[in-house]
């Protein structure tokens, strides 16, 4: 966020308004598909939905490693033991982890998104082989197999 202040005028027009609690969030999005695949409304052709679970996985793993390291930035920057300094490393360390914009508190909510994304994809490879297995079974009853 940057905040203009009085002899920076040329500046003001290049910032970008940002106002806390303004994230755009998928979780929404998420929780519509969830309850879409939960009302059995969503298939998914098991071969399909293996491909977007294993590319899932994938995501998943690398925000896990991002995560990981994350725990190496949230600790104060050697700047020097001088006022500046020390509010710098404060500054940095918050990034890292601290408000609900800090790369940590994202990099969580994405991490979320995606398992609750993969959770998704496999209850409508579930639905997609529950409902073959019901066609399966009423043509084989009118077949008089």
């Amino acid at each position: 966020m940057y905040i203009a202040e009085p002899g920076n005028e040329e500046a003001e027009g290049r910032r970008v308004p940002q106002v806390a609690g303004q994230v755009p969030t998928l979780d929404g999005q998420v929780l519509a598909l969830r309850e879409s695949v939960n009302s059995g409304r969503v298939l998914l052709d098991p071969a399909t939905g293996e491909e977007m679970r294993k590319m899932l996985l994938e995501q998943i793993d690398q925000v896990d490693s991002w995560l990981e390291r994350a725990g190496r930035l949230a600790r104060p920057a050697p700047l020097g033991a001088n006022p500046v300094g020390d509010r710098m490393a404060a500054k940095f360390e918050g990034r890292a982890e601290g408000d609900e914009l800090s790369f940590l508190s994202v990099m969580t909510a994405y991490r979320e998104v995606l398992q609750q994304t993969h959770d998704s994809v496999r209850s409508a490879i579930r639905n997609f082989l529950a409902v073959d297995e019901e066609h399966r079974a009423e043509l084989t009853r009118l077949s008089g197999n």
